[in-house]
């Protein structure tokens, strides 16, 4: 099965599924795998089959879904429970434990306190810490012999056996491609307002970077007006842009993240500027789903987040399952430009739940 799958680049997972007439696998896919088979000889062996019919033990470890969890980690979890649902006659048994922004490490330590203490755990589908406590802390698990693939970011330290991350820079980069359509016509000092988010941050910094680097060096005579602000300062970032509008009006508007994204919207239409000056914001969540409807965005730009979730269970049920690492040990998730043409299609593959 590890060689049918490497040949066709799909998981051992969905080889399993396969050649077992298992659902969550599509005709064209099961297919292709039965004709390899064949072609390759393999014969299953019923025996081995049923020595792998024991539970296996996962948890998954991602903030929660609400307050300002709902812009982008509501959809980690959207990703997460689509696979377990298509592989829930696997042998897997599925923890969820979610946790407040800023207590990353208790729920951590709690992991660990009772993983060391005999309980089993196979698994773990973890959000890539920051240095420090959280990294030391994942890496007790793995030390105790637990898989863990990482999700959104990276800490080979962690000895991870993956890690799938977002595509910050082509997400920058196609911010700023976008940009300079909806710039063309503009004339010259003009000015862009970035909503920049919080440095110490990667999903936004490396947005932030990406989008600055190429207007730049395409136009060396625009003008960047920049409004960091972190998530916990909607109120202050309100504030900086209604001051940034009135004093000076921009021929375009952009966030680099989805809470910078909602407050740009909010502030246009209240002064009055939704559809006056361009606007391209981050992320996929009703609030910016409407201003895209309504014409107050021009674009939006998706990081598949659900994605990136789906990809990170398999590659954590192959490990466990089969032993199995990952084609590359970092994968890269996939990225966007969403439009009001294309809204309704983009919606329907991220959650039932957006409209």
């Amino acid at each position: 099965m590890k060689d049918i799958a490497a040949a066709l680049d799909v998981s051992i997972n969905t080889v399993h599924k396969a050649l077992t007439g298992k659902s969550g696998v599509s005709d064209a896919v099961r297919c292709r795998i039965v004709k390899l088979a064949d072609e390759l000889g393999y014969r299953r062996n019923a025996a081995a089959s049923n020595l792998r019919r024991k539970r296996v033990r996962i948890a998954i470890c991602l903030p929660a879904a609400t307050g300002t969890g709902r812009y982008f980690h509501a959809y980690l979890w959207e990703g997460c429970r689509r696979h377990l649902d298509e592989a829930r006659d696997s042998g897997i048994e599925a923890e969820f434990i979610d946790f407040e922004i800023g207590s990353y490490a208790p729920c951590l330590s709690r992991l660990v306190e009772r993983v060391e203490a005999g309980g089993h755990l196979d698994g773990l589908l973890a959000l890539a810490p920051a240095e420090g406590e959280e990294t030391s802390l994942l890496r007790r698990l793995t030390d105790a012999g637990v898989s863990l693939i990482l999700l959104n970011g990276d800490r080979p330290q962690t000895k991870r056996v993956g890690a799938v991350v977002a595509d910050f820079e082509s997400a920058g980069g196609l911010l700023a491609e976008q940009a300079e359509n909806l710039l063309r016509f503009a004339g010259p000092g003009a000015r862009v307002l970035l909503l920049s988010g919080d440095a110490a941050m990667p999903s936004h910094e490396l947005v932030a970077r990406a989008f600055r680097e190429r207007l730049r060096r395409r136009w060396p005579g625009l003008v960047i007006d920049e409004v960091p602000g972190a998530h916990g300062q909607a109120d202050e970032l309100h504030r900086a842009l209604l001051a940034h509008l009135e004093a000076a009006r921009p021929a375009l508007a952009v966030s680099v993240f989805a809470l910078g994204s909602e407050i740009l919207a909010d502030t246009l239409v209240e002064l009055g500027l939704a559809g006056e000056v361009a606007a391209l914001g981050s992320d996929l969540f009703p609030e910016s789903i409407a201003a895209l409807r309504q014409g107050v965005f021009t674009n939006l730009v998706y990081k598949d987040p659900v994605g990136m979730a789906y990809r990170a269970i398999g590659d954590l049920i192959d490990a466990v399952l089969w032993h199995a690492l990952p084609a590359n040990e970092v994968q890269t998730g996939s990225v966007e430009l969403v439009f009001q043409s294309n809204l309704a299609q983009v919606c329907a593959r991220a959650s039932a739940n957006l409209r």
